[in-house]
């Protein structure tokens, strides 16, 4: 068996079990939850589906914030599949999460046969050629960061597919460069871009990540640009903190609404 760990995700007794030597979470699982969730109308029962969940992290985090949604979580890779089914067991979701061992781009029957309210998605940053070196023998971190199996295209594809027409939404998270390629691929999928937040390092450093959020087959030319999040700050007596926006995506409930 491989080496496991054990983290305390913050929200009520939440635990998520993760691949020691896998691709772990981290920050944009985080936000990529909250973001998700502001699109989440309270109390609604919203039909929710994650494309390429790894161990579970941000579903477990949207179920969390959101209490009446049902989330769908695929996940192509066997060993974080294994592991994503324990932490919806253990953390008694099974009622409200499935757990899919499947490729984004050929998603089962039981998957092909419905609409969702929300799709989100935290694609591999990095074409197959590109970012920083990984050890190849550690498949599921290779798959995590690089386009292995998929590039973004075809999540947004995906995404597109199975969204209710007009009242769906498709929510991202992906590094900054690629923002210009996600918007066009948005456009090109029946996904008007509705929401943009640009996430910073601190005040005056430039963006490293970005949330995206287009509704299927909505109008054009609606989409608003959020303030952007900055993540940390340095305090007066230089030491790098977070900011009251990150304490609170962290630790408090969920009130943020980008509907």
């Amino acid at each position: 068996m491989p080496d496991i760990t054990v983290e305390d995700l913050g929200r009520g007794d939440l635990k998520l079990k993760q691949l020691k030597d896998g691709f772990r979470f981290g920050t944009d699982s985080v936000l990529l939850a909250w973001f998700t969730a502001s699109f989440v109308r309270q109390n609604a029962k919203t039909r929710l589906l994650e494309l390429g969940s790894g161990c579970g992290a941000a579903a477990l985090l949207v179920s969390a914030r959101a209490g009446a949604c049902s989330i769908d979580c695929c996940e192509v890779m066997p060993e974080p599949y294994e592991i994503l089914k324990q932490n919806i067991d253990e953390n008694n979701l099974a009622g409200r999460l499935r757990a899919f061992n499947c490729d984004i781009r050929q998603l089962p029957k039981e998957i092909l046969g419905q609409q969702y309210d929300l799709v989100l998605f935290n694609p591999p940053f990095y074409r197959r050629t590109e970012g920083p070196a990984v050890d190849c023998k550690k498949a599921n971190r290779l798959a995590g960061r690089f386009e292995e199996h998929g590039g973004l295209e075809d999540f947004v594809k995906a995404a597109s597919a199975r969204l209710k027409p007009s009242s769906g939404y498709a929510v991202m998270v992906m590094k900054s460069e690629r923002l210009g390629e996600a918007v066009k691929l948005f456009e090109d999928n029946d996904l008007s871009p509705v929401r943009l937040m640009t996430v910073h390092p601190a005040v005056d450093k430039n963006a490293t990540l970005f949330l995206l959020a287009g509704r299927k087959c909505g109008p054009r030319g609606q989409m608003r640009v959020l303030p952007p999040l900055i993540t940390h700050f340095r305090n007066a007596d230089g030491d790098i903190i977070e900011t009251d926006k990150m304490i609170e995506i962290y630790n408090k409930e969920h009130r943020d609404c980008f509907i």
